[in-house]
């Protein structure tokens, strides 16, 4: 019983651990451009920091939300 939970356990570490690489290969997830240019202080090589160097709104793709009312037709 015990050689079986083990095996179980491990097998499951292991299809964890396949599952995070293949997430983040095959994810599409892009990291915020600010992250990529900051040297050992922290701060982002760009002049400022206005509104030109915020990043952009997130956008899900999702479409307008629609608010339905129940009209009663008359009938019954």
């Amino acid at each position: 019983m015990l050689p079986g939970l083990f095996r179980t356990l491990v097998g499951l570490v292991v299809a964890w651990f396949v599952f995070r690489f293949l997430d983040r290969v095959f994810g599409g997830r892009r990291r915020p451009s600010s992250q990529r240019g900051r040297g050992a202080s922290g701060r982002s090589s760009g002049a400022g920091s206005g509104p030109a160097t915020q990043a952009p709104a997130k956008d899900d793709h999702l479409g307008e939300y629609v608010d339905f009312e129940e009209v009663d037709d008359g009938k019954g």
